[in-house]
């Protein structure tokens, strides 16, 4: 995978909460999402890291019993098999 993704030309749909995945290989996967104001992802588990990039806007991450308020270029690693989820703020 060669090739510049430019973020600002990703179609998303008007649905509340947007996947879209730019590539998955044996090695990682990365997968974009976008969240209208309001719209939550109930806290859930994964068997791998995760990591969340905020391009624009803010959001609330929880993780295990922890909340956390990312803005605008800020990112944070959420750890296999513990409980996460978020909410876009705006």
């Amino acid at each position: 995978m060669n090739k510049i993704i430019d973020l600002k030309n990703i179609e998303y749909s008007q649905a509340d909460i947007n996947k879209k995945l730019v590539f998955d290989n044996q090695q990682s996967s990365l997968t974009l999402m976008s969240l209208k104001q309001g719209a939550k992802r109930e806290l859930h588990t994964d068997k791998e890291d995760e990591a969340i990039i905020v391009i624009e806007g803010n959001v609330i991450i929880t993780i295990g019993d922890e909340e956390f308020e990312l803005s605008e270029n800020q990112m944070i690693v959420m750890p296999k098999l513990i409980p996460h989820g978020s909410k876009a703020v705006t």
